[in-house]
């Protein structure tokens, strides 16, 4: 029935400054941009699409919706990295062996980090 994974949608409430967000800060690059529709961009480094769509104003879309999950060699220095570009950072958590925090795009949507 399914076949692979096809992209992450995060839903904003500032279409433009959510697109500097997700190219100049978190690196995506895009694929291709209706703004203020829609976006469809790349995060090569992790291997995934990220679409960005308008919710209506201050819908409850931005903030709650899936949380994605990046993996990362290692939880600390990459909060490290994103805290050095200004990124608002949860704490560094564990649970067993498993490292993971989160940190929050331009609109307050959170996004996981996780060793492994």
């Amino acid at each position: 029935m399914f076949s692979g994974f096809s992209h992450v949608m995060m839903f904003v409430n500032d279409f433009d400054r959510a697109m500097r967000w997700y190219t100049d800060t978190l690196g995506c690059t895009v694929l291709f941009s209706a703004a203020p529709h829609y976006a469809s961009l790349r995060l090569e480094s992790a291997g995934v699409n990220v679409a960005l769509h308008p919710s209506s104003a201050q819908g409850k879309d931005v903030g709650f919706g899936p949380m994605p999950y990046f993996k990362v060699s290692s939880v600390e220095d990459t909060l490290a990295t994103l805290q050095a570009k200004g990124i608002k950072v949860g704490k560094l958590q564990q649970e067993g062996p498993t490292k993971f925090a989160t940190f929050w795009d331009s609109e307050g949507n959170a996004i996981g980090i996780q060793a492994g």
